[in-house]
């Protein structure tokens, strides 16, 4: 794996070329998904609509982090962590979706599957495999503070202002006004308790430590990454 790796990152026509599949992948995704909104009646109501979930703003991230890495030379910490942000983001998005989502769906369109399948998968081999800059594991909570002001966001923003809207224009989707269905109480049996009980006791935490593993192995890898290159170096 170290070997593979180090093959990738020495041939950057490699290396734009993933870039690239990120990058064209989340364009196509992010643009189906707009022009779906204009498919229907009120196609401005929808595009506003498609610009709140979750997936659609983790789907920009990780197409802007490809094309920043394209297209310019300096890449600070500032890219650093939002390299990071995506990565968690990206893949939060396909497993809420596969495990949580799923479920209140009839059916999976090839749509979703780009958005929640297959940018999740290509963005992973380009994280790990193409950027070599990393977050420390010690500062894993920075890519927290994205999903919590996100749900925060919800709350105090979307379903107070966008609620009515939101039920109206989809009326047949299980937890329309709050974007989401495990984010609505209303989807619960005991309401507002199982919500927090379920959102801050188990997804909140599940989250942060899948963050602080995800930084873990990267920290990890790229030490080994080192050392690897260390005793090729020594023994060349």
């Amino acid at each position: 794996m170290l070997s593979f790796t180090q093959r990738i990152r020495d041939q950057e026509s490699v290396k734009r070329i993933i870039a690239y599949l990120v990058l064209m992948w989340g364009v196509l995704g992010i643009t189906l998904q707009i022009g779906r909104s204009f498919l229907g009646s009120n196609p401005l109501e929808f595009t506003l609509i498609t610009f709140l979930y979750f997936t659609t703003q983790s789907n920009i991230i990780i197409t802007c982090i490809a094309f920043f890495y394209l297209f310019t030379k300096k890449r600070g910490r500032l890219y650093t962590s939002f390299a990071f942000i995506g990565f968690l983001n990206i893949l939060v998005t396909g497993i809420v979706f596969h495990t949580l989502l799923i479920p209140y769906m009839s059916g999976v369109s090839f749509l979703n599957h780009i958005l929640h399948t297959i940018n999740p998968i290509l963005y992973a081999i380009f994280y790990m495999l193409v950027i070599e800059e990393h977050i420390s594991s010690k500062k894993f909570y920075i890519s927290l503070i994205y999903p919590l002001v996100y749900m925060l966001f919800v709350y105090v923003v979307i379903e107070p202002l966008l609620g009515d809207m939101l039920e109206t224009l989809m009326p047949n989707f299980v937890g329309a006004r709050f974007i989401y269905p495990f984010l609505d109480p209303r989807t619960y049996p005991s309401g507002i308790s199982d919500l927090l009980i379920f959102n801050l006791g188990i997804l909140a935490p599940s989250i942060a430590l899948m963050s602080f593993i995800l930084s873990y192995l990267k920290q990890r890898f790229e030490a080994r990454m080192s050392r690897f290159n260390h005793e090729k170096e020594t023994h060349s």
